[in-house]
């Protein structure tokens, strides 16, 4: 046999072998069942904060893990995926149907919220707004610029009299364009003492029948506006108060850095209370001054048990007994 007819022939065995591995894929698919279970075949399988490869690697897998399969498939194949301790997205090509492992299952709620980038590298939170609104709303804003530019217009002309400087912008302006492009309902900034507080509070909004709301949290002490869309629970935290919080799940607009979380990223809850939901510090450039409201505080843009537009002091140390005595 010639080298040429060699490689030809080789050529075709892969194509046949990818064939047939695409087919087995395709029959595995149609036995993967949410709520069920599956087991990795690779070798090594990477865990994504997103249902794309695009998405950054937020764990692994390896071959023969037993994961419960929280939600999918979309994008073409992934699935969301848990193996008890952390979550993630993988794509079918890789599982195989089989039991749901024990002690992987737990109250489990992301919300459907599209995602969308922020169009500039300031525009984090028009950006979180714009996804915000198109899920509360049920239809498409469209993938423009000039959907985020007048988000941030109107920020920058209600910005509680801070500078653009000072503010970039204040959690008082996103609240502001949250109820602009929202009106149907109230929005607040809400501050808070203590991170796993906050959380809590953000969990039963997400939780909540009534709700279903995402918030916008201040990561970074003050450094960038990222959407909190899901939770992971031992038990429905808006039914049960003993309900110990895992995680959080974020979309992260800011694709193009090299810190982007991703477009749906579990973080557990020992690293989110620690690493991101940190307090706001005038040391972090455009976030603030000092005495300003938002200092040492931990801060999220949140559904208000009022159908008002922001006030000038916002929320301190909420908790859920404010929206259940006001019967909302």
């Amino acid at each position: 046999m010639t080298l040429r007819s060699f490689s030809a022939a080789l050529t075709l065995s892969m194509a046949l072998l990818a064939s047939l591995l695409l087919s087995s894929g395709t029959v595995y698919a149609a036995d993967l069942v949410v709520g069920e279970g599956a087991v990795v075949t690779a070798d090594r399988l990477n865990l994504r904060g997103g249902p794309s490869t695009g998405n950054p690697i937020v764990g692994s897998l390896t071959q023969d893990t037993a994961v419960r399969l929280l939600a999918g498939p979309v994008n073409d194949g992934w699935w969301r995926v848990t193996d008890g301790t952390c979550a993630g997205y993988v794509n079918e090509a890789w599982l195989i149907p089989s039991a749901a492992p024990d002690g992987a299952g737990s109250f489990d709620l992301d919300l459907p919220i599209p995602f969308h980038r922020q169009m500039t590298a300031v525009w984090c939170e028009p950006a979180d707004i714009q996804s915000w609104t198109e899920y509360a709303r049920g239809e498409s804003l469209s993938n423009s610029y000039a959907v985020q530019q007048s988000i941030w217009n109107w920020e920058l002309s209600h910005n509680a009299g801070y500078t653009e400087d000072q503010w970039n912008c204040s959690p008082f302006a996103a609240a502001s364009a949250a109820r602009q492009w929202m009106p149907d309902r109230g929005f607040n900034h809400f501050t808070n003492d203590d991170p796993m507080a906050a959380t809590n509070l953000m969990a039963w909004l997400l939780a909540s029948p009534q709700y279903r709301e995402p918030s916008i949290a201040l990561v970074w002490r003050g450094e960038h506006y990222i959407l909190v869309r899901g939770v992971r629970a031992t038990a429905d935290p808006s039914v049960d108060p003993l309900a110990k919080i895992l995680g959080v799940y974020v979309m992260d607009p800011n694709q193009g850095s090299r810190s982007w979380l991703g477009e749906d990223r579990y973080i557990p809850i020992e690293e989110w209370v620690t690493h991101h939901l940190t307090p706001v510090t005038y040391l972090t450039p455009h976030t603030g001054m000092p005495g300003d409201p938002w200092q040492d505080k931990c801060v999220t843009i949140q559904r208000d048990w009022e159908d008002d537009g922001p006030t000038t002091a916002g929320r301190l140390n909420a908790t859920t007994e404010s929206y259940e005595t006001a019967g909302r």
